[in-house]
């Protein structure tokens, strides 16, 4: 089974009006759902809180609850620990938020880390990092 962590800008250019991730990310929710457990997809307590926090601003409260069941029907979520907060911050991730997630998909074993913002994860990690597109590629979809 490959095991994918999405980052938080992942789910978000998903529902955001107008981003330009939106069809490599509903791709990733697709490829997960048809993928017969071979592909599973995974993200942070912590997005789930900051993906509440700015939806909020594009959806009302029954639309806000229509996508956290999708994204728990498509992503697992995974519980950050207070360990994590001392290992972020002696991280080299220039990003605590970042440094955090690293640390959440490191611990979940992940083979992939996808993200919209290559800079902040790669070479702060030894899971390969792309963009949802660039794993698509590497896919062929």
């Amino acid at each position: 089974m490959t095991k994918i962590y999405l980052d938080t800008n992942v789910i978000l250019d998903l529902y955001i009006p107008g981003r330009e991730g939106k069809a490599a990310a509903r791709t990733l929710l697709d490829l997960q759902e048809s993928s017969e457990d071979t592909i599973r997809l995974y993200l942070s307590f912590l997005s789930v809180a900051d993906i509440a926090y700015v939806l909020r601003k594009h959806y009302d409260k029954a639309g806000l609850k229509k996508i956290l069941q999708e994204l728990f029907h498509f992503c697992n979520v995974l519980p950050m620990s207070d360990l994590f907060i001392s290992e972020a911050l002696e991280s080299p991730c220039p990003d605590f938020e970042d440094a955090l997630q690293i640390c959440c998909a490191e611990t979940a074993d992940c083979d992939f880390l996808l993200t919209s913002n290559l800079r902040h994860y790669q070479g702060n990690t030894w899971i390969a990092v792309l963009t949802p597109g660039q794993f698509l590629e590497k896919l062929h979809c």
